[in-house]
C-alpha cells in the first residue's frame, strides 16, 4: 500500500500525487486502525462513571466548532452526546460515511480537523474501519446529526497512542458534522464492446467490498508511449471536470509485473475524495466522464513529475470508479 508519512494508517496516494509547497492531511485517517471487534451503536450518553463530563462546545453545525480543554480526571468510559439532532438518513453498520470533524486530546490540544483541509472525509462506520469510539457512537445516528465523542485510550489508540500527535494513554475528544451516507459502489452499464487490447483486461463486474480483477497483457511490460483510457462501465451521472474532485474507489498497478500499488477498497473500506489533478493521468484520462463510471486508465512514465519518473519507469494502469463528482 501507499500511505503517508506519519503512522501506518491508510492515506491518500502520496506516491501518485504532484508535488506541492505545503501537504495537507486528509481524511479520516487518523482514525484508522486495524481493530475489527464492533460493538453496538450508542445512544445519548452512554458513560456511566462520573469522572470528567464531556467539554463544552459552541458554534453551528457545518462550521468548526470551538472545543473547550477537558476539566479533571477524563471518563474512563466512551462518552456520546448528540449537540443537534439531525433528521437524515441513518447511519449503519458498514456504511460510508462524509462527515466534518475535529478531533483533540482532552487536554485541548488539536490533533486533526477536517475543516482546515477545507474537505469532509469519508469513512466507512461500524466495521473495525475506524477507532472503536467512533464505530460504537456513530452507527445509528441520522445525517444532519452533530455528535461529541469523548474516547478514552481503550476506544482509540491505546498504550501506543499515534505518535507524534497522539500520546500513549490519550483520551480523545471529537466533534462530528454527519453530512451524509456517500455511495460505496458505481451504478453503470457495462460498456457492450471489446477492451482496447492496448489496456489490461479489467472486469466490469461491481462486487460489494471489492476491487476489480485487473488482468495484465502477456508480454507487455511497458505502458504505451500515449496516456490511454477506456470507459467500461458507463454511468449517467455528473460529468468530470478539470477542476473536479471525484468520490472514488480505484486500484493502481504497474504495467511491469503487475505489482500492486493501492487499492482503496483494502485500505479503509471507504471511497476517498480526490480532486483529479492531484494524481497524473486523472485530469485527462477522466475528463467527461459521467458518475457510475468505471474508467481504465494507463499513464506512461513521462506523465508523471520528473521526481516521480524512475519510481514508476514501467507505467502505472489504474482501474477507477467514479462514485460522485463535485
Amino acid at each position: 500500500m501507499l500511505y503517508f508519512s506519519g503512522g501506518s494508517t491508510p492515506r491518500t496516494p502520496r506516491a501518485f500525487r504532484k508535488p506541492r509547497r505545503t501537504r495537507t492531511r486528509r481524511l479520516a485517517v487518523l482514525l484508522a486502525v486495524p481493530l475489527l471487534a464492533v460493538s453496538a451503536a450508542a445512544c445519548g450518553d452512554d458513560g456511566s462513571d462520573n469522572k470528567g463530563s464531556p467539554p463544552t462546545v459552541s458554534g453551528s453545525w457545518g462550521k468548526k466548532p470551538k472545543i473547550d480543554k477537558g476539566e479533571g480526571d477524563p471518563p474512563s468510559e466512551l462518552k456520546t452526546k448528540v449537540l443537534k439532532s439531525g433528521d437524515g438518513q441513518t447511519v449503519r453498520k458498514g456504511d460510508a460515511v462524509s462527515a466534518h470533524y475535529v478531533g483533540q486530546l482532552w487536554n485541548g490540544k488539536e490533533f486533526d480537523s477536517s475543516w482546515k483541509r477545507q474537505m469532509p472525509a469519508t469513512f466507512q462506520i461500524g466495521t473495525g474501519k475506524v477507532i472503536k469510539g467512533w464505530d460504537e457512537a456513530l452507527v445509528g445516528k441520522k445525517t444532519g446529526s452533530r455528535v461529541e465523542i469523548v474516547a478514552p485510550p481503550n476506544k482509540g489508540y491505546g498504550k501506543k497512542g499515534q505518535p507524534p500527535t497522539i500520546p500513549g494513554n490519550s483520551t480523545l475528544v471529537f466533534v462530528v458534522d454527519l453530512e451524509k451516507i456517500a455511495p460505496s459502489e458505481i451504478d453503470g452499464k457495462p460498456v457492450d464492446k471489446p477492451q482496447n487490447p492496448q489496456l489490461p483486461k479489467v472486469s466490469t463486474k461491481v462486487e460489494k467490498n471489492k476491487a476489480p480483477t485487473v488482468q495484465m497483457p502477456k508480454g507487455k511490460e511497458t505502458a504505451p508511449d500515449k496516456l490511454i483510457s477506456e470507459t467500461i462501465v458507463q454511468g449517467d451521472g455528473k460529468k468530470v471536470g478539470a477542476n473536479s474532485t471525484i468520490l472514488t474507489h480505484f486500484t493502481a498497478k504497474t504495467w511491469k509485473g503487475g505489482k500492486q500499488l493501492d487499492d482503496t477498497w483494502a485500505q479503509n473500506g471507504a471511497p476517498q475524495e480526490i480532486p483529479v489533478a492531484q494524481i497524473p493521468g486523472w485530469k485527462d484520462g477522466l475528463k467527461g466522464v459521467k458518475a457510475g463510471s468505471r474508467v481504465v486508465i494507463s499513464v506512461p512514465q513521462k506523465e508523471f513529475p520528473k521526481e516521480q519518473r524512475k519510481q514508476f519507469k514501467d507505467g502505472v494502469v489504474f482501474s477507477v470508479d467514479v462514485l460522485d463528482v463535485k
